[in-house]
């Protein structure tokens, strides 16, 4: 329930909210009307055949990881020896490879990807 107060000036103020309504009430019951359930016992087969599916994931997920710094480590040795041959080829364009500019940051209008739709729809009528 809504309960408004009166302000200074006699006008009517801002809602306050009551905690012991019957709106609070009806709320806790639909949210907790059931009992959490509980986890069933399993048995010794079932808990082998978990116990082998989490072995078996995080066989997968170190073989996953292990390719990935291999990938990484290629990609590194890759860029090093591009640099061994600017630099050999040509001193100036290595070392204008190597320079960082002045105040570059990351820029903040770019939009994350995700998955859900833009909030600004295409306008197909601007040209």
């Amino acid at each position: 329930e809504v309960k408004r107060t009166s302000s200074r000036s006699g006008g009517k103020g801002a809602p306050s909210h009551e905690v012991s309504g019957t709106r609070y009430e009806m709320m806790k019951q639909i949210l907790y009307q059931e009992e959490p359930r509980q986890l069933p016992q399993l048995s010794s087969e079932d808990v082998e055949r978990h116990m082998t599916i989490m072995r078996a994931q995080k066989i997968h997920n170190m073989t996953a990881s292990a390719n990935r710094r291999a990938e990484r480590l290629r990609k590194f040795d890759s860029m090093k020896n591009a640099y061994e041959a600017l630099a050999a080829l040509d001193q100036r364009l290595f070392d204008g490879a190597c320079q960082k500019e002045a105040n570059v940051t990351f820029p903040r209008q770019m939009r994350v990807p995700t998955e859900t739709p833009p909030t600004k729809i295409w306008d197909y009528l601007t040209k």
